[in-house]
């Protein structure tokens, strides 16, 4: 059975605090010398260790004169305090104090992060200040807020032994019921808030997947746990070094949730939008809202690794006065990059497509997935994904098949040559009654025409558009539209060709004979003006005097 996760992390805040304090070179317990800087805090350092602690030898490099304190027991109180408010700073023995009598300097600073506490020559002696000594209540106040000392002096014997590698046991009780408060609040913050905002956003109408408002939640609970700690772990009264590792990984805990946080509030403010974005009827904010997203995702990021290192003290001014230096060979390796993200620009300035738009581009064909700062995906109609730079995109000729108003049909039919005329003038007319008769077909221009004798067959030309919006409704009117036809062919005795060839075997004497000139001239007249032949069928009729009140109108050749 494996252990909790909580009970674990414990577990190793114990072992590496402890090995801080064993690593920690501690000092051995010193004989009284106040001669230089760093004789008298050695003196102070050396005899206020755990094992070996001497008040009354640690407080002999104080001007307890002239602070006006001459009672012991006062002295050995605030020698104490002192060392505790050191060690809940992480200040510790300096090996760089100056160990010569004489200084330029008036006053010698244990540390620079607590100028209150500083040292002077009085006389032969280098001694803590009489200003440091009246000091030492109000640093005292101001970093413990609960006198732990005097509980833990209550506490039974075992309970103030050493455990192990120098951790006494209440310490390691008070750490394990610390880290039990700070998963107990993180918990408890991060599923009101969760709760809280559930119903805000169902009161304000907005809608957001529940993992992403709890993904956002947690980065909270974990700032209510790294203020738990903070405030909590100096009162366990750890070496100067665990202290100062301690507070730094706090510090670092904090800068992190308080980046995860804006990472994730970016997260769920994008899901909102993106909620909105599905019920517009434009497509604009659909691609405008991926990118948002990215860009302010990389911008937290790139401020959050700052805020970070920060926190580790690291001289952030110095580390990006030295990336300046490169700025000119990263600008230059970055070319490419700067180029696509203008090349996104262009494209949501032009809007040369849209996400879910069936496109073709530069050879590539599929349906647009995303348009990111950098590149553009598509899903091919292999299933496959192809990314393409924003800045070839931008430069590329776009054919946008999503944009169609209307999807161009084109049929050549083809009838055999037994085929009579009445068969062929009847055959035309239906089709065009089943185009009529379609409501996915436009009905304002539309061509079906007896257009050639071909090879192998009589050749009809079906030329239309049908009104759809997604290629499987077009399919779907198409194979409508050609079923209605094949209807009207069976009903007609009439039959589609195909490529073939016909051998004719004349014999001897069975030609018939040809018509007499005069009978010839006699049918080429009866088909000419005033002829018998000459007289167009009614239906016929109809379409030629529509062919010629459609003036100014354009001719529709074999492109389209």
């Amino acid at each position: 059975m494996r252990s909790p996760r909580w009970l674990r992390a414990a577990a190793a805040c114990v072992v590496a605090l402890a090995s801080l304090g064993v690593a920690s070179p501690a000092l051995a317990r010193e004989p009284i010398d106040c001669s230089t800087p760093k004789k008298a805090a050695a003196t102070f350092f050396g005899n206020m260790t755990t094992d070996a602690e001497d008040v009354h030898a640690a407080s002999e490099c104080f001007d307890w004169a002239g602070a006006g304190i001459a009672d012991v027991t006062q002295r050995r109180t605030l020698t104490r305090d002192l060392k505790a408010v050191l060690d809940a700073r992480g200040v510790w023995f300096d090996e760089s104090l100056p160990d010569r009598a004489e200084s330029s300097a008036e006053y010698i600073y244990l540390s620079p992060d607590l100028r209150e506490v500083r040292l002077h020559r009085a006389g032969e002696r280098w001694v803590f200040t009489s200003a440091t000594i009246g000091t030492i209540e109000r640093l005292h106040a101001e970093t413990f807020d609960v006198d732990v000392q005097s509980y833990v002096e209550r506490l039974p014997r075992w309970a103030r032994g050493v455990a192990l590698l120098g951790v006494r046991w209440w310490q390691i009780l008070g750490l394990f019921i610390l880290i039990l408060l700070g998963l107990a609040v993180r918990l408890t913050i991060a599923k009101v808030l969760e709760k809280q905002s559930q119903r805000l956003l169902a009161t304000r109408g907005e809608r957001a997947s529940l993992s992403t408002i709890r993904e956002a939640a947690r980065p909270i609970g974990t700032l209510a746990m790294a203020a738990v700690f903070a405030y909590g772990f100096p009162l366990l009264r750890f070496g100067a070094r665990p202290m100062h590792v301690g507070r730094v990984a706090i510090r670092v805990m904090a800068a992190l949730a308080a980046v995860v946080l804006l990472y994730r509030i970016v997260d769920l403010g994008a899901d909102i939008f993106a909620k909105r974005a599905e019920r517009t009827e434009t497509k604009l904010d659909d691609q405008v809202v991926p990118l948002v997203r990215k860009t302010l995702k990389v911008f937290v990021i790139a401020i959050g690794v700052i805020f970070v290192l920060q926190n580790l003290d690291v001289d952030v001014g110095s580390l990006l006065a030295g990336a300046s230096i490169g700025g000119l060979a990263f600008t230059l390796a970055a070319k490419d990059t700067v180029a696509n993200f203008f090349g996104s620009v262009s494209i949501f300035a032009d809007q040369p497509f849209q996400v879910g738009n069936w496109v073709v581009i530069d050879e590539h064909e599929g349906i647009v997935e995303e348009v990111g700062m950098r590149s553009t995906r598509i899903r091919t109609f292999r299933r496959s994904v192809v990314t393409i730079p924003n800045s070839t995109v931008a430069n590329a000729g776009i054919e946008n098949y999503g944009m169609r108003e209307r999807r161009r049909c084109k049929l050549t039919l083809g009838l055999t040559y037994d085929t009579t005329s009445d068969q062929m003038r009847a055959f035309v007319e239906g089709v065009r009654a089943i185009l009529i008769a379609h409501e996915d077909v436009w009905q304002e221009d539309f061509e079906v025409a007896f257009r050639s004798f071909g090879d192998s067959a009589l050749e009809v030309l079906v030329y239309f558009f049908f009104v759809v919006d997604s290629w499987t409704k077009e399919l779907i009117a198409r194979q409508e539209v050609m079923l209605q036809i094949m209807r009207l062919a069976e009903a007609l005795g009439v039959e589609f060709a195909f490529p073939t060839q016909t051998v004719h075997l004349e014999k001897e004497g069975k030609r018939a004979a040809a018509p007499k000139p005069d009978a010839l001239r006699d049918i080429v007249t009866s088909f000419g003006p005033g002829g018998a032949n000459a007289t167009l069928p009614e239906a016929l009729t109809t379409f030629a005097e529509r062919e010629k009140t459609s003036s100014g109108g354009e001719e529709v050749g074999d492109g389209g």
